[in-house]
């Protein structure tokens, strides 16, 4: 994950910083989802092949919150790697 800082303008305008587009080849125009999750601001890349499945995950996102919060949850095996986390998550 690359970090890097920016700031916000007068104007409400925040640059992401060059080194953050060129690696993300983000071009002029490209849309962005903006989430604010308890006051943290996330930007999610609007690519139309997969938009929908954005929107899919946002959604179960929120109902595992609600889940977790009703006290229903399931545990994972923290020991294990990122793409098999993905994989139950996705299931």
């Amino acid at each position: 994950m690359e970090i890097s800082i920016t700031k916000m303008s007068s104007n409400g305008q925040v640059v992401i910083p060059s080194e953050i587009r060129e690696n993300g080849m983000i071009k002029p125009l490209t849309k962005f989802l903006v989430f604010n999750k308890q006051g943290n601001i996330f930007l999610k890349q609007i690519k139309e092949d997969s938009l929908i499945k954005d929107m899919e995950f946002v959604e179960r996102i929120r109902e595992s919150e609600e889940q977790i919060k009703n006290g229903e949850f399931v545990s994972v095996n923290v020991n294990l790697e990122e793409n098999e986390i993905d994989k139950i998550l996705m299931n």
